[in-house]
């Protein structure tokens, strides 16, 4: 229950609405990952560090599934299509060339021209995955919320809220970039199409991430705890996809939005006012720039791991200390 972790006094409800306002903060709060470190001094580290993982590996289990599920709806609904190119499981002659067919301008009636005949399919996907990332984007801001408002010590000093916003603002970033993207390239159908290859690619180098850290904060007794099989699943696995997914086919995708749109380009400018056409280049490459900027970040998360550098040193120490006795 709540109280065994948390002493219900009017000490820990600023509103003193009671104990049953406490034990339910408590809860949500220890079920958010935010709970109060003051709560465990009891605890040893290991036994604390346990109960941290237990969100992390429910949302990263919610996230192998969504990742999963919609990689799979991609590539039964798009990989017959001439714009799902063949390095993301398409066609051998499908290329991106052809998401800026001029026959497709913007989504405001009769100016859509379905040329593929897959606009309905695209509109289900572009709303799939803007319900998942509306969704995790509130889900960071109301986490950093509440660890604004209740991460605090009672000498006011916020709990370790450096690493903990840090944490929080990368995947919000990510969330609210992908957002504009995903909003903006559903307006025009060349870059809906586009847009469609680049969801499914990162989605797929993340079904990968999500199992890592599965793998990271499954229970002591799972044998995904065991180092080993950590180890092989973030050196032969999840690295070698990510750097295949993000930064070999990603910037395939910004050549695309950058030089082979030149024509339907030009068509939007006819269309709109001019310099509607540069406004539109700027934006969308800004976009995707700033997501692979955030790759970069990620990989070196990735490569230096906390938990992943600390096993590798516990190895190291461990081979030390059976050649010291030898």
């Amino acid at each position: 229950s709540p109280s065994a972790f948390v002493p219900v006094t009017d000490a820990c409800c600023p509103w003193h609405t009671g104990s049953a306002w406490c034990n339910f903060r408590s809860a949500f709060r220890r079920a958010t990952g935010h709970e109060s470190t003051a709560p465990y001094e009891s605890l040893d580290a290991t036994a604390a560090l346990r109960l941290f993982s237990a969100p992390k590996y429910a949302t990263a289990i919610f996230r192998l599934i969504y990742c999963t599920l919609s990689c799979t709806g991609a590539l039964i609904l798009f990989r017959s299509a001439d714009f799902w190119p063949i390095y993301v499981g398409g066609k051998p002659t499908s290329s991106t060339k052809n998401c800026w067919d001029l026959s497709g301008t913007i989504a405001i009636g009769s100016l859509d021209s379905d040329f593929d005949h897959m606009n309905v399919a695209l509109r289900f996907f572009f709303l799939a995955q803007a319900s998942y990332q509306v969704h995790s984007l509130f889900f960071h801001i109301v986490s950093m919320i509440l660890l604004l408002t209740y991460g605090r010590k009672k000498d006011g000093a916020i709990v370790s809220m450096k690493s903990s916003m840090r944490s929080y603002l990368r995947p919000l970033v990510e969330h609210f970039i992908t957002l504009c993207l995903i909003f903006g390239a559903y307006i025009f159908s060349g870059l809906r199409r586009l847009g469609a290859v680049v969801m499914f690619t990162l989605e797929f180098s993340s079904i990968f991430l999500q199992i890592l850290q599965i793998c990271i904060n499954s229970p002591d007794n799972s044998i995904l705890r065991r180092p080993r099989v950590i180890s092989v699943v973030h050196r032969y696995v999840v690295l070698p996809i990510f750097i295949y997914c993000r930064f070999l086919v990603f910037p395939k995708f910004w050549y695309s939005a950058a030089f082979e749109s030149e024509e339907w380009l030009d068509q939007i400018e006819k269309a709109f006012m001019p310099g509607s056409a540069l406004v539109l280049y700027i934006f969308f490459n800004g976009l995707i720039m700033l997501i692979f900027g955030l790759n970069l970040v990620f990989f070196r998360r990735l490569l230096f791991h906390p938990l992943l550098n600390e096993m590798a040193s516990q190895k190291m120490n461990v081979s030390r200390s059976r050649s010291f006795c030898q």
